[in-house]
């Protein structure tokens, strides 16, 4: 083989590489030896909707990475659809249609698709495929909760609002396609350093997320909040018409708070957001600590 060709090889493979990691769908290869399946790998959006780090799912056992045993055990059937549960780290179950195909050398690649909840639009869908991130309304019945045992029991709870700054621009210049694609990058970083398995991430809006937690202290829910802007800011996404620079940046505003008694849920996402309107006011790129 030529040079030529050896780097022709190679450059393909890389690139195959990149589609599989940021791909829509959950993907694992699987192989099947001595009657026991093991994921030999999985990509970002596996791990993602798994809520593991990227390097969990590789050398686990198929029912290990599954709370439901695939409907086809020995994976003798491809190419067609079943309906699995995935089991996250925080133990809850997510519903997904698992399609298989087979592969050279006896593996198979199985793609997880979740199935969307309460008809999602197609960007909704696409996120939630891509990133495993909770929707809005989840969140928020989650955060209804979580307020009411901090008012029971003195837990503090935590709301953070990100916005991707100068959102709009960014838009209008590259389009959906490129914007979703940039939204699934900006929720796994995100994601990455809030890992607790209580930690909620959620879209918000167009260009907006939330994160909930409990029995966090404020000036660690500020340092995750600043973690999660220079993280963002690291991705040298470039945007031309971004206000605090050349690359991508969002502005955050972060409340910690034990629920007083008496007062709603709401107030807490109110003083969110002002503190983040805060943060764009001051020049964005920056995490601001509101309060209640």
């Amino acid at each position: 083989m030529s040079d030529a060709a050896s780097m022709t090889t190679t450059s393909d493979a890389q690139l195959l590489g990149e589609v599989l990691q940021h791909a829509l769908d959950g993907i694992a290869v699987v192989e099947s030896r001595d009657g026991i399946t093991r994921v030999a790998y999985g990509n970002a959006t596996l791990a993602a909707l798994l809520r593991r780090s990227e390097d969990w799912v590789a050398g686990r056992r198929l029912e290990d990475v599954e709370a439901e045993a695939p409907s086809d055990p020995n994976l003798t059937t491809t190419g067609l659809g079943s309906r699995v549960r995935l089991k996250r780290v925080d133990g809850t179950l997510l519903d997904c249609e698992r399609w298989a195909v087979m592969l050279s050398g006896g593996r198979m690649a199985l793609y997880y698709r979740p199935v969307p909840r309460n008809s999602p639009g197609a960007l909704a869908a696409a996120l939630e495929r891509s990133s495993g991130l909770s929707t809005e309304s989840q969140l928020l019945e989650m955060l209804v909760r979580d307020w009411s045992i901090g008012q029971r029991d003195g837990r503090s709870v935590t709301l953070m609002h990100f916005e991707i700054d100068s959102w709009a621009d960014y838009l209008e210049i590259f389009g959906r396609g490129a914007s979703d694609n940039t939204l699934r990058q900006v929720g796994r970083a995100i994601a990455a350093v809030m890992k607790r398995a209580s930690d909620v991430v959620a879209r918000a809006g167009q260009g907006g997320f939330l994160v909930l937690g409990v029995s966090m202290e404020a000036d660690a829910a500020l340092r995750f909040a600043e973690q999660i802007v220079a993280r963002i800011r690291s991705l040298s996404i470039h945007h031309p018409r971004s206000v605090t620079g050349k690359f991508l940046t969002v502005s955050a505003g972060v409340v910690t708070a034990q629920p007083p008694r008496g007062a709603s849920h709401a107030l807490m996402q109110e003083a969110t957001q002002v503190a983040m309107g805060e943060a764009q006011a001051s020049g964005g790129n920056r995490a601001v600590r509101g309060e209640i």
